[in-house]
């Protein structure tokens, strides 16, 4: 039986994806080794994804990766990133068409001239439910039903949380000729009355550089030392120091506060999520404020498959890990098919993570706890 070929236009670029048929039994092995870093800051291989495509195989793929001395399991054929989620494994398809291998929670240091084992082990049924980054990801205003969802800015609510005294949203920091976002969230943000920018992806130098390049009501914040940027990556389980600068800048400054990355998605939700779960906001609450981002910023319907692989692999990956803080150096290793925090107590998880796994004091909880809830 012949196989199925079908070109995919993401954006700009073409990935190529075959199904073949359910009879055929594919088995194969590709060698390689690592020759540097990856755009992301991941191990870059001299393996190019033709070598994959010989096999009638192609995005969705998965594969076992031996990689120095890991083994890692279950990473997904991807391209350009599309439709990875902060803690998946990926097989990452470079613009060149060498392939990168990929933690998007986690820095795998490997050096160069380690080798590389790519074991193909079938088609990934979640990620045919997987939306996938940037498809339907424009930066023109008119493909968005308003300012706020243009510009992904939102009040977080519920639980015990003040009216009005924290919001989350894509960066204001950019100049308009890179990303037109910018201008709408600090128009919306100076009718909010933010008081305090809490920029995670950027530091003091790179917020430097924003206010030398950029008007607006947060950049003039900025100026006035208004801002915290700890310059917090996507390993941010891992990074205890920079969340706590996060949570005690919070405590040295008054809100209303902005929390944003660059889009306002991961990082933001991470940071957003413990925040709520201190606040008593219930799971459900919680679910809607991270799956909104996506809504948003890739016109994701609630209620849809994609919506539910959303949630999934965002409100229960991180409350799995602020919930498990002892897991976290596992983070490689979680099967998330068999993961579920239906049954956590949510501010008891949030409370234990900033007390034991960060180190803040009871004191300082309860502090947070009183800047933002009633």
């Amino acid at each position: 039986m012949p196989i199925l070929m079908i070109v995919l236009l993401l954006g700009s670029s073409a990935a190529t994806c075959f199904w073949p048929s359910e009879s055929q039994e594919i088995e194969f092995t590709l060698t390689g080794e690592v020759t540097g870093i990856s755009s992301w800051n991941q191990p870059l291989t001299d393996i190019k994804v033709d070598e994959v495509y010989e096999y009638g195989v192609g995005i969705g793929s998965t594969f076992t990766v031996d990689i120095g001395d890991l083994t890692l399991t279950d990473a997904i054929l991807m391209t350009n990133y599309l439709g990875a989620f902060v803690f998946d494994m990926m097989v990452n398809i470079e613009s060149d068409g060498y392939l990168s291998i990929v933690c998007m929670g986690q820095r795998l240091n490997i050096d160069a001239g380690e080798d590389v084992t790519l074991t193909y082990t079938g088609p990934s049924e979640r990620y045919e439910k997987t939306p996938h980054y940037n498809v339907n990801y424009t930066s023109k205003r008119a493909d968005y039903p308003s300012d706020e969802v243009f510009a992904n800015f939102y009040e977080v609510t519920g639980g015990d949380l003040k009216s009005g005294i924290l919001y989350r949203s894509f960066s204001p920091l950019n100049t308009p000729d890179k990303q037109s976002r910018s201008a709408y969230v600090s128009e919306l943000a100076e009718e909010a009355g933010i008081q305090f920018d809490i920029a995670l992806s950027y530091s003091d130098a790179t917020v430097q550089k924003a206010c030398e390049t950029v008007e607006g009501y947060i950049v003039d914040l900025c100026k006035e030392g208004k801002y915290v940027a700890p310059n917090m990556n996507y390993s941010y389980f891992q990074e205890k120091e920079k969340t706590i600068m996060v949570l005690e800048s919070i405590l040295d400054n008054d809100g209303a506060y902005l929390i944003h990355c660059n889009v306002g998605r991961d990082r933001t939700g991470y940071v957003v999520l413990l925040l709520q779960a201190l606040c008593g906001c219930t799971p459900d609450e919680m679910k809607e404020c991270e799956a909104r981002a996506f809504c948003n910023l890739h016109h994701i319907v609630p209620g849809s498959e994609e919506y539910k692989t959303v949630v999934d692999c965002t409100y229960t990956r991180n409350m799995y890990f602020i919930a498990n803080p002892d897991k976290i150096s596992e983070i490689l290793y979680v099967d998330w098919d068999k993961v579920s925090v239906d049954g956590v107590d949510t501010y008891t998880a949030a409370y234990e993570y900033c007390t034991e796994y960060l180190g803040m004091s009871d004191e300082q909880v309860m502090e947070l706890r009183d800047k933002l809830c009633d």
